[in-house]
């Protein structure tokens, strides 16, 4: 996905400035093709970093989808499933099994 690189590129920057002025952060990644977690990966290699994958059947994630209407195209969901689910993760969740306050709490006890 040509457009999207530039975008991608300017964001791993931007986390990376970040970083080097002694911030912590939680990204929020939903990788569009099989290149972006790659890229973070290598960007991020020198940091500390929690790698943590949210995941869910498809069925859950396009009934999801369908109740979202702002701003959202029907489709994105399956276009998009199974991208960036390569390892490895420090932990890896299902958000068909835990509510948002589980998983958060998960995360944190890392």
């Amino acid at each position: 996905m040509p457009a999207a690189r530039a975008p991608a590129s300017g964001m791993r920057a931007a986390v990376l400035a970040l970083l080097d002025n002694d911030n912590n952060l939680i990204l929020d990644e939903m990788p569009v093709d099989e290149t972006i977690m790659p890229a973070w990966r290598k960007a991020l290699a020198p940091y500390d970093v929690r790698w943590i994958a949210l995941d869910a059947p498809l069925e859950v994630i396009e009934q999801r989808e369908s109740t979202r209407h702002h701003g959202r195209h029907l489709g994105n969901a399956r276009g998009h499933h199974g991208y960036g689910l390569e390892g490895p993760f420090d932990l890896t969740l299902n958000t068909a099994t835990q509510t948002p306050t589980q998983r958060a709490t998960t995360i944190a006890a890392l």
